[in-house]
């Protein structure tokens, strides 16, 4: 596992959940960084859903959202008493982590990263979380960094000083 100080790219699902999220965009970057030094940390609330994302391994249903070449090329078809089921595949695995974190902690301790995924949670909080769990997570972000949010979420009013690039998509300035 790659330390946090001599990682390139850092990619962060501060949201990550059971970590379908994680594993995705390590299969994008897999296929388009390659082998260049790159990671994606996913944090979440939940201990419990932490131990299902560390282990990548889902019920066959959820591979309906996979592109077929990434099925084949970064998960394991279960077999036998796993039959039903896939595994993201050990060497992609390697390259996520997943820890625990309330996004309303400082979390300074995990780094900076160049893109942060926080997809589907704001909708969740008051304006005035909102902006404290923003403002907490842009402070990891690095300049000129991506920030991601919801299509059903918005920041505006929630901070300034991020540029939209398409809805849902915004950069640090």
């Amino acid at each position: 596992m790659p330390t946090w100080n001599s990682v390139h790219y850092r990619v962060w699902s501060a949201a990550s959940s059971s970590g379908e999220e994680a594993y995705t965009l390590a299969m994008i970057l897999a296929e388009h960084a390659g082998s260049k030094n790159w990671e994606i940390l996913g944090t979440d609330i939940s201990t419990q859903i932490l131990d299902r994302a560390r282990s990548g391994h889902y019920a066959i249903e959820k591979a309906d959202n996979i592109p077929k070449n990434y099925l084949t090329k970064y998960c394991l078809k279960g077999t036998g008493q796993q039959q039903g089921t896939f595994i993201v595949c050990p060497e992609l695995r390697q390259k996520v982590q997943f820890i625990h974190a309330n996004l309303k902690d400082n979390l300074g301790q995990l780094g900076s990263f160049d893109v942060i995924f926080l997809r589907n949670v704001l909708i969740y909080f008051d304006m005035k979380t909102k902006q404290q769990v923003v403002n907490q997570l842009l402070r990891q972000l690095k300049p000129n960094g991506y920030f991601i949010v919801g299509h059903s979420e918005s920041l505006n009013g929630v901070v300034d000083n991020l540029k939209v690039i398409v809805p849902s998509v915004y950069q640090k300035r």
